[in-house]
């Protein structure tokens, strides 16, 4: 995890200190220019010696070349380290995002996050590349500027230095409040962000409930705030240009006026003013670019302090030691020993409370009950998405936060409630459970779970094309690609999270069928319909977030009250 959101620019480091060097030189050959004009003017066109003109004038088309040199080098690195950085920063957030647990990321803001890999990310993007064409340009133009205009006349200076030191104040004005403007700004973004996923996600019930006008106007209501804190920050920021547009001129119709007096006086010539108002321009145009700069930096640093603070997320599943204690008991997979969890504040209510149970290597582990009652809970922290707020789970005899947390997860299919599938094809899909699976492995996969009985109808086959979320597939083919996506990768460990809702009763009895011919599979499966777990070697009973049964079908059906309750209403309803 980087240190912070600059700690990619490290490898750049020498690329980053090149290119205002080189900005330097041009700096150089652009400060030359005014006073070799003076000298033209003052020595070559007043005496009229055009050898000693077309000299100087040779001398400054070498400094333009010398500098538009220098232009080019410090552009190009400008433009290569603030592209690599960007997606170095981008890859940063992703990685950093993958290691954060699920409680983690709904706390933080799953669209904010999205929002620090898109604006937040590209803020500080443009901000390096800025800073690295105009960090040492502007202030060393107006330094060189400055010392010159004293070395021509010390009244050209002082006038100078005041129009500078103005306009200074009006860039430090701006310095000052924009952080926490932008900030703003980023935030009412999120919110863009968050509402617009909603709408998207939302699209059916919000159309069936009529509320596309409701809808419409929340989130026209945070886009007119975006608005106005935008129009805000940009009529505060378009203060820079006139005033130093006016303090800048105003300073050259003083040299003017000076000018003319001293001239009269003999103590200027014509090439001292022509030279002096150059300068002046120089100086315009140098506020003008730090102007930009500094709306540049003060974007990237709001920008900046967000990321930071996502990066000081330490992610609360930490990876175990490898070194692991050998069983007693090679029989025994999990050990769940007096488990509560709680997902938000320690004082609100356990999602599971007090939950002991153990799983044999090889068995068929059903879990029922009511909804709420804790039963994906429990999956997800023997999945180790989540650690247990109090007690133990351990996995082969060693507490599980001490085992691998890679290697656990690789001895692990499973599909959760929620079907997730990737915009592509039904074979990159299945490719992400093993990339290096063969044509032959994957029907197999699909024949298992009966979703080659739609997939063979495809003119596409496996190259069919699979919409964002799976939207062009219906929820029984959903389910079954998943279960074929979890077979596919292998482990032995397969968990099952309410996911053949969407079957038929005979195509869920022939998927299961098949999965219990697999016999060293350790199979997990979360189910509303007790017909579905009646050959599991052991069935778990929720409700309201204890084990209130354990054992099998027929015990069950005889001692628990509520799985009593559950088959008699599901074989009335058959």
């Amino acid at each position: 995890m980087p240190e912070n959101t600059l700690t990619p620019l490290k490898k750049y480091s020498f690329k980053v200190f090149l290119a205002p060097v080189m900005k330097l030189f041009e700096v150089a050959t652009e400060l030359a220019m005014p006073f070799l004009t003076k000298y033209i003017v003052d020595v070559g066109i007043a005496n009229k010696d055009m050898p000693y003109t077309l000299k100087l004038g040779g001398i400054m088309l070498i400094l333009a070349v010398v500098g538009f040199l220098c232009t080019m080098v410090a552009q190009y690195l400008s433009a290569s380290v603030s592209s690599n950085y960007g997606y170095d920063l981008r890859k940063d957030v992703y990685s950093h995002m993958n290691k954060l647990s699920e409680k983690q990321l709904s706390d933080y803001g799953k669209q904010k996050t999205l929002t620090l890999l898109s604006n937040d990310s590209f803020s500080m993007q443009s901000g390096v590349n800025m800073f690295m064409r105009l960090i040492l340009r502007p202030p060393f133009l107006l330094v060189g500027s400055t010392i010159i205009s004293f070395v021509i006349s010390y009244q050209a200076g002082f006038i100078f230095l005041g129009a500078i030191l103005l306009s200074s104040l009006v860039v430090g004005l701006v310095m000052l409040v924009s952080p926490k403007k932008y900030a703003a700004i980023q935030s009412n973004l999120d919110q863009i962000s968050v509402l617009s996923n909603d709408s998207l996600k939302g699209a059916r019930p919000i159309k069936a409930f009529n509320k596309q006008e409701y809808e419409e106007k929340k989130f026209s209501s945070s886009v007119s705030s975006y608005e106005k804190k935008n129009m805000s920050m940009a009529k505060f920021n378009a203060l820079l240009n006139p005033l130093t547009f006016f303090f800048i001129n105003a300073a050259i119709a003083l040299v003017v006026y000076v000018g003319n007096i001293s001239i009269s006086a003999g103590t200027l010539k014509s090439g001292d003013i022509i030279a002096l108002i150059q300068y002046l321009s120089m100086s315009l145009a140098a506020l003008i670019m730090f102007s930009r700069l500094i709306i540049s930096v003060n974007k990237a640093m709001a920008s900046k302090k967000r990321i930071d603070s996502f990066f000081a997320l330490v992610p609360s599943i930490q990876n175990g030691s490898e070194k692991q204690t050998p069983l007693d008991d090679d029989k025994t997979l999990y050990k769940v020993d007096n488990v509560s969890l709680t997902y938000g504040k320690a004082t609100d209510k356990p999602a599971i409370e007090g939950i002991s149970f153990s799983i044999e290597k090889g068995s068929f582990v059903g879990m029922i009950g009511g909804t709420g009652s804790g039963k994906s809970s429990v999956l997800s922290l023997l999945e180790r998405l989540y650690d247990p707020s109090s007690g133990t789970i351990y996995f082969e005899g060693n507490d599980l936060r001490n085992v691998d947390v890679t290697a656990l997860r690789e001895r692990i299919s499973s599909v959760s409630q929620k079907p997730s599938l990737f915009k592509g094809t039904i074979r990159s899909n299945l490719l992400l459970a093993k990339n290096d699976a063969t044509e032959e492995m994957m029907v197999q996969a699909l024949k298992d779970s009966l979703a080659y009985e739609y997939v063979e109808k495809f003119p596409e086959g496996l190259e069919h094309p699979v919409e964002e979320a799976g939207a062009n597939l219906s929820g029984g083919q959903k389910q079954r690609l998943l279960i074929a996506r979890a077979l596919l990768k292998g482990g032995d460990i397969l968990i099952l999270d309410d996911s053949t809702s969407a079957l038929d009763y005979l195509s869920e009895s022939q998927v299961r069928h098949n999965i219990l011919k697999k016999k060293d599979l350790t199979k997990i499966i979360v189910s509303q319909r007790a017909s579905s777990l009646a050959e599991c070697d052991l069935i778990l009973v929720f409700d309201g977030g204890h084990v209130i049964a354990m054992g099998k079908h027929d015990d069950l059906f005889k001692t628990c009250p509520l799985y009593h309750d559950i088959c008699v209403m599901q074989r009335s309803q058959a």
